[in-house]
């Protein structure tokens, strides 16, 4: 590729940095007005850069599509962006499948957390002060400064090489491999460059937690138990340490900092507990051993709170031990508890499902689903629950009224092209498909879908709104194909 250098300077886009931090009790998010950043690269290259990036990333590491999961990082992520610099740009959240500690940020908005990360932190705040903190090198436009001496490589090559690096993050053995590199032994030099930058991305996320609704306290809280676990784990130092450095002067400056803010009641949906448990259940590897050691949690822990976490993950155990009545016997009395709860609503639904009350389960989806109409992780337990029951027809009408309001949802096509299949439109299922893989930046596939969405409706004859929109689509895609030629 270019050079070690071109090579080091993107590598740096994964070790996030700002500038120096305000006097104490100053509060107030910094303009970057005429920044040369700006420069670097036009809005719309800095997007192609970034679905480049998510491309390569997808490729080398495992992303949670779990609509629940993917909801709530989302949900979260851009009520905490909405209060940044940077709340008008677009941001994307996501979580890894991978137990190390870490979160980075990459080009255009695009925030990748750990699940590993998600278990570690004992509350939604601590969750949410990691997101704030990447929100603001992302609005603070660190990455792209990162970039200025970077201008003549190529875009693909940025993002190639960039979510290389970010892989190898999550690969203990993969991470050895970079750093025998020349590009790992220039590291060091630039993390000693970087910490006083780390201070910046902690106070405008701080001001971030306390304009979402979060206690700035959560950022300090995280850091101590992230020295915590560094105190235990030996010569294996969380990944998270290892991008973000953390020194004791640090956390004491985020602690002084913290306590300026007014108090205030601290914003909770409840649901962290619940996704934690989800992410747990998704390893799980030993039926027998998950079931029992719940049990056992159970019957010790008294505190109702935590009992119904321990509950709501019994059941999830149980349902995917494909023991679906034990299951409902365990998740319907929390959802009766909590009948508002969407998440405790779907797990419900499935137990009840699996138990062959596919009435039932409809009837609770639904009425949740007109409750919160644009609900993603709803829509789709909705539309599975359809499909399950035999009426792909339904399915198909359900995700286009899904697609009305949540337009950009990858998710929402993919559905709808497997409704579409069942239900024998094999034209309405290739271009589903097809528009499902160019919200992914897949416009490859995207076209390839549209030549069979082309070829099923000559064979039967299609009306002319599937041909102008073939057409319609067809010219977008090719535009978008053009343009990444082009960088």
């Amino acid at each position: 590729m270019t050079s070690v250098r071109a090579i080091f300077c993107i590598t740096l886009l994964i070790w996030l940095t700002s500038t120096p931090p305000l006097q104490a009790g100053e509060i107030r998010l910094p303009s970057l007005g005429g920044d040369p950043s700006d420069s670097i690269l036009s809005p719309e290259q800095e997007q192609l850069l970034g679905d480049a990036f998510m491309r390569s990333l997808r490729e080398q590491l495992t992303i949670i599509e779990q609509p629940e999961i993917e909801h709530y990082i989302q949900t979260m992520g851009r009520r905490l962006a909405l209060q940044s610099s940077g709340g008008t740009r677009s941001f994307e959240f996501f979580v890894v499948d991978n137990r190390s500690i870490n979160a980075f940020a990459g080009p255009a908005g695009v925030i990748g957390i750990h699940s590993g990360l998600i278990e570690m932190a004992e509350s939604e705040g601590e969750l949410a002060a990691v997101l704030a903190h990447e929100i603001a090198h992302v609005s603070q436009r660190h990455l792209m400064r990162r970039l200025e001496s970077q201008q003549n490589l190529p875009i693909p090559a940025i993002a190639t090489i960039l979510a290389t690096v970010v892989a190898a993050s999550a690969s203990p053995q993969a991470g050895e491999a970079v750093a025998a590199t020349a590009t790992g032994l220039s590291l060091q030099r630039q993390i000693n460059f970087t910490r006083s930058n780390e201070r910046e991305a902690d106070r405008i996320g701080m001001q971030i937690l306390h304009s979402a609704g979060y206690d700035p306290s959560n950022m300090p809280a995280f850091f101590r138990r992230l020295q915590q676990a560094n105190r235990h784990s030996g010569e294996s130092l969380p990944e998270y340490l290892r991008t973000h450095p953390l020194t004791l002067s640090r956390v004491a400056d985020a602690e002084s900092r913290a306590a300026q803010f007014p108090p205030q009641q601290e914003l909770d949906s409840g649901e962290f507990f619940l996704i934690r448990q989800i992410l747990h259940i998704n390893r799980m590897r030993n039926p027998e051993l998950t079931i029992r050691n719940y049990r056992t949690q159970l019957e010790e822990n008294r505190n109702p709170a935590t009992q119904e976490r321990l509950q709501f993950g019994y059941g999830l155990a149980l349902l995917k031990a494909d023991l679906p009545k034990q299951a409902l016997r365990e998740l319907l009395p929390l959802q009766q508890r909590h009948p508002d709860q969407p998440t405790l609503a779907i797990a419900t639904a499935r137990a009840r499902a699996a138990t062959g009350a596919m009435d039932e389960a409809l009837y609770l989806v639904q009425q949740l689903h007109n409750l919160y109409p644009s609900h993603l992780p709803l829509i789709l337990s909705h539309a599975d629950l359809l499909l399950q029951n035999g009426q792909p027809g339904a399915a198909a009408h359900l995700l286009e009224q899904g697609i009305a309001t949540l337009p950009d949802s990858p998710e929402l096509y993919k559905k709808q092209a497997t409704a579409y299949a069942m239900a024998n439109h094999q034209a309405r299922s290739h271009l589903a498909q097809a528009h499902y893989h160019f919200l992914m930046t897949e416009t490859k596939s995207a076209l390839s879908q549209l030549d069979y969405a082309e070829r099923a409706a000559r064979e039967n004859r299609s009306n002319f709104i599937i041909f102008s929109t073939i057409d319609a689509r067809r010219l977008s895609y090719e535009k978008m194909e053009e343009r990444e030629k082009a960088l």
